[in-house]
């Protein structure tokens, strides 16, 4: 059956990246014209992409982190994990378990899990909380935090009726979740080593719009805009640079939105994870990559990226997602998790 998922798996990541590859060779000839002739940044779905498309990445911290708090180590299972994993650092022995010594330490180690975890936990619903919410209603921060430690423990109590076999399944999905998320922290280098003037910036600055997400700035305004400053994705880009006054950011590519989508990559190993869901790995599959280019469809509409720039996230988010699933595979073929009897 493993042999089955891997080539369901290695099918579909050759596919996705010939399929995006393809698509930034387009871009490469035809960026600008595709973005002149797509350019509707009204369109009602764009706009709601445009608010929710992120989710996938804010969605996947709370989840992630309260998995990690329910399924969290003791001392002893640490130091073994840590054994595991360089086996020259010995294990406690059984009397050294039985000590006092070690009943403080565990202690420590467990309220720090318990902290470190449910303070991440709440971070991560106020991160899918106020980033989604702040575009309905203004509120300060410390009541978005609030609002977000109150779903935190309501989540917390409803997942700790999970049967922990099944949270220990996930214990690896909730960390590989975790570590591309810090990939993640790569994007706005990337972003700022590309340089690339965004489209719809282009369009109001030559109009003498400054804000380019105004509901001023149409599609009618093509025509009379200056794309002087537009570059390709495989040049150094014009960020910085001032056009009517204005000076230009350089965070057009790649796209952060196609990045964030790439999230929902997860969603095909958490379907794998369990015999009564595998069959639906392959649909689940489909509707990843369907989301990704479909969101990536409505930042060109929103002239927020061209089309080179949403195909190279798409690209980099699955680049980003195979490291840590590579990392998901080594934990789980040299058997570091889970320990002992979990």
């Amino acid at each position: 059956m493993k042999s089955k998922q891997n080539r369901i798996y290695i099918a579909f990541t050759v596919f996705y990246l010939s399929f995006f590859a393809i698509l930034v060779a387009i871009g490469s000839f035809y960026d600008l014209k595709i973005n002149q002739e797509l350019f509707n940044p009204a369109n009602p779905i764009a706009k709601c992409f445009e608010i929710w498309g992120e989710v996938p990445r804010f969605a996947m911290w709370a989840p992630a982190a309260t998995v990690l708090l329910l399924t969290r180590h003791n001392l002893a299972e640490c130091l073994e994990i840590i054994n595991r994993l360089f086996p020259f650092i010995p294990k406690l022995s059984e009397n050294a378990v039985k000590s006092r010594v070690y009943t403080f330490f565990n202690f420590v180690v467990n309220a720090l899990e318990i902290v470190g975890f449910t303070v991440l936990a709440v971070l991560g619903w106020d991160k899918l909380i106020r980033n989604v919410g702040k575009y309905y209603v203004d509120l300060s921060k410390a009541v978005w935090y609030i609002i977000s430690a109150v779903v935190a423990v309501i989540f917390i109590t409803i997942c700790s009726r999970i049967p922990k076999r099944i949270l220990n399944r996930l214990e690896p999905l909730a960390l590989t979740g975790i570590l591309i998320g810090i990939f993640f922290c790569f994007e706005s280098p990337i972003k700022s080593i590309a340089n690339r003037v965004r489209f719809r910036e282009m369009v109001a600055f030559s109009n003498g719009i400054e804000n380019a997400r105004a509901a001023e700035v149409t599609n009618a305004l093509v025509g009379s805009s200056d794309f002087s400053l537009f570059s390709n994705w495989y040049q150094k880009g014009n960020g910085g640079a001032i056009l009517n006054g204005f000076e230009l950011g350089g965070g057009s590519c790649p796209s952060g939105h196609v990045i964030s989508g790439c999230f929902s990559l997860l969603f095909p190993l958490l379907v794998s994870r369990f015999e009564k869901t595998k069959k639906f790995t392959v649909p689940a599959c489909i509707i990843s990559f369907i989301y990704i280019a479909f969101l990536g469809f409505t930042r060109m509409i929103r002239g927020a990226h061209f089309l080179s720039d949403i195909a190279l996230g798409a690209i980099v988010g699955m680049l980003f997602f195979l490291i840590a699933y590579g990392a998901l595979r080594f934990l789980e073929t040299k058997k570091f998790l889970p320990t002992m009897e979990l």
